[in-house]
């Protein structure tokens, strides 16, 4: 197994408050997660979420500050540990505000999985 990245970027445009990408993960263990936005607004309270295939919270949604790396530990301890096999399903992937965003706000999710190997 070898160590890779998944970068997930959802861009709420200015005026809405939810966004969601859905996607296929490759088979794998995700290990954790690191959340990264230009949404600085603390009176327009965001969260971020996961949500299985059925529609179930995976990882239910918390504030974004949650999702942000931690400084001070090892590399593997630094992101929110999410510890789950991917098994060839779909994720759905999910930001919303409280209200309207009055500037288009990015939040770039990057998850650190391990791959299973192919065998060929």
């Amino acid at each position: 197994m070898s160590v890779r990245e998944k970068v997930i970027t959802l861009v709420l445009p200015v005026g809405q408050t939810e966004i969601d990408f859905t996607t296929a993960l490759d088979s794998g263990f995700i290990l954790g997660a690191e959340l990264h936005s230009n949404h600085t607004d603390i009176d327009n309270y965001a969260e971020f979420g996961i949500f299985d295939d059925s529609g179930v919270a995976f990882s239910k949604p918390t504030p974004i500050d949650h999702w942000k790396r931690r400084e001070g530990s090892g590399f593997a301890d630094s992101y929110k540990p999410l510890l789950f096999e991917t098994e060839h399903k779909t994720f759905q992937f999910k930001a919303k505000t409280k209200t309207p965003v009055v500037k288009e706000t990015y939040f770039t999710l990057i998850l650190m999985y391990k791959i299973k190997a192919e065998c060929k």
